[in-house]
């Protein structure tokens, strides 16, 4: 509109424009605010499950520390300062939250966002049938609350974003001096950081001014319950830290289980049952000798191993675990467990015993298992993810290959298909065993299909619609194409469609050569009065194949 005067009409047509723009625009970023909306409930229900699991953790000891307080002393008052310190950061940011709410609503009283246990309200939440939150881009009060007025210049005082930083800072050195763990200090430190990041234009952005200055309401919040939800995180984790470093430094070498891992309890025919067999609290110092019984015993079998000539003595490595191997090749097929004995040293110098039985494991025959990973059958122009895998037989021993033109390919940790013409595919798997032979597993057949035909949308509404309110019609910007209950990700584009409008008895037909709607267009469904109908038809798509299809027409009355 730049260059020579304008008439009023023209004027008027620019102003129309201008907020017809600034409605759709407010339109993507309702859609995105109430994104943020759904990611903050998200997140709030995973911080109300570390919060659960670290009150359960503060109750064990609390329990540990009733029954024996000269022995979980030092655990009991780490635990009681850790469980006061998150309250007052919880309590802070929950009041935090609920003041940049308030400043945000214009309320006067933030307390009206808080419930009866000084938590803030999520932000969908109703009252009285009302939304408690009705500006979720509103991004300048909160930022004269939190921020002031100057980019990289956040102001200092009560309920600023320099506060909290220093709060957070606060609350990540007590916690990590708490911490026994090295990589949990690293971790804590790391979680209550505030690293700078580029913005579009590749220029640095300080963490405060990124996450604080102009910030949408919607994520200012839902930065605030990330905030939340770490402080519980860190908390559960410490304290799980807090009871693993007592148990470690109360264990001692008097309260003993015999142990048994096994690397597989699925074992295919011909292959060898592994497992280590140890004494759990092994001092290094004290060597055991294990045994096993020479035959297999029924699972379920509760009787004491008895030591004889015939019994298997297992080798030990240089951490004491005894190696325990069962070939099965002539054990047959079905469920099987053996029995044994460890020998040790105990306390007093006297030899003293354990019994220990193995797991039940299963020996069967090989058996093949492909798994595609979205449906039943394989889409012609699109990357098709199967898992194949075999029970026992570890992923990087497998070959996989498939017949009927099509092709198999290893991406990342996925199989890809990509099919050709053909309208069918044999996937065949064979297998390299322990012993380095390989086995053929089996194969399994698929169909392959065409991908189903989109459905064309036009100002909301589609094939199966018969009505569109005058005004969305008006505003409709193009026809888009979506793929209807189809488990993939496929984009497809349209490529052209036809208008057709009757008026005073006279078809008018435009066409469009891309998905958007023509200037020619425009005009006449300006002019498209309600009880009218009109008629998009021609709908033309490219596929992901490189394909084109005509797809449904569209028929709507404007109301």
């Amino acid at each position: 509109m730049a260059g020579g005067k304008e008439t009023p009409r023209q004027k008027m047509i620019g102003m129309m424009y201008l907020v017809l723009t600034a409605l759709l625009a407010m339109n993507v970023a309702k859609e995105v605010l109430d994104a943020f909306v759904s990611i903050d409930n998200s997140i709030m229900a995973n911080a109300t499950t570390f919060e659960k699991k670290a009150n359960e953790q503060h109750t064990e000891m609390a329990a540990l520390y009733s029954s024996k307080p000269e022995k979980y002393e030092e655990f009991y008052q780490k635990s009681t300062q850790l469980k006061a310190k998150a309250a007052e950061m919880k309590k802070y940011l929950n009041e935090f939250k609920a003041r940049v709410m308030s400043a945000s609503e214009k309320s006067g009283d933030y307390t009206t966002f808080l419930d009866e246990n000084g938590n803030a309200l999520p932000m969908d939440f109703k009252r009285d049938g009302n939304a408690i939150i009705t500006k979720k881009d509103e991004n300048q009060e909160n930022t004269a609350l939190v921020y002031g007025g100057e980019p990289g210049q956040p102001k200092s005082g009560e309920w600023t974003v320099t506060e909290l930083m220093e709060k957070m800072t606060d609350y990540s050195n007590f916690c990590q001096g708490l911490a026994y763990n090295e990589r949990l200090k690293e971790s804590i430190a790391s979680t209550f950081s505030f690293p700078s990041s580029e913005d579009a234009d590749g220029k640095e952005q300080l963490w405060h001014t990124q996450k604080f200055f102009h910030v949408p309401l919607a994520a200012m919040v839902t930065e605030m319950s990330t905030i939340e939800a770490n402080v519980k995180r860190v908390e559960g984790e410490l304290m799980t830290d807090i009871m693993s470093n007592f148990e470690a430094k109360s264990y001692k070498f008097t309260n003993l289980e015999a142990m048994v891992i096994p690397e597989s309890s699925y074992i295919l025919r011909g292959d060898t049952f592994r497992a280590e067999v140890f004494l759990g609290a092994y001092d290094k110092n004290n060597q055991p000798k294990i045994y096993r019984n020479a035959s297999s015993i029924k699972p379920g079998d509760s009787s004491r191993y008895e030591k004889a000539e015939s019994s298997v003595q297992l080798k030990l490595n240089e951490k004491g675990f005894g190696k325990l191997r069962i070939p099965t090749g002539s054990t047959g097929l079905g469920d099987f467990a053996w029995n044994g004995i460890i020998e040790y040293e105990g306390p007093d110098g006297q030899m003293e015993q354990k019994y220990f039985t193995t797991p039940m494991f299963t020996v069967a025959e090989p058996a093949l298992v492909v798994s595609p990973s979205k449906m039943n059958v394989f889409y012609r122009g699109l990357p098709n993810p199967v898992e194949i895998s075999v029970p026992g037989v570890p992923a990087d021993k497998l070959k996989p290959s498939i017949s009927g033109g099509h092709t198999l390919s290893k991406e990342g940790n996925e199989w890809i298909v990509k099919p050709g013409t053909g309208n069918e595919a044999v996937i065949s798997v064979m297998a390299t065993m322990a012993d380095g032979s390989t086995k053929k597993m089996g194969d399994k057949t698929f169909r392959v299909k065409r991908i189903p035909d989109p459905v064309p949308v036009f100002a909301g509404k589609k094939p199966s619609d018969s009505t569109v309110p005058q005004a969305d019609f008006q505003i409709a910007s193009g026809v888009r194409a979506e793929m209807e209950n189809f488990d993939f990700e496929v984009s497809v584009k349209v490529e052209s469609f036809n208008m057709v409008f009757i008026r005073d008895g006279q078809v008018i037909e435009k066409t469009s050569n891309s998905n958007r709607v023509t200037d020619d267009m425009k005009p006449n469904m300006a002019k498209v009065g309600k009880g009218q109908k009109v008629y998009i038809e021609k709908i033309v798509v490219k596929m992901p194949d490189g394909t084109t299809r005509q797809v449904s027409n569209i028929t709507l009355k404007v109301v």
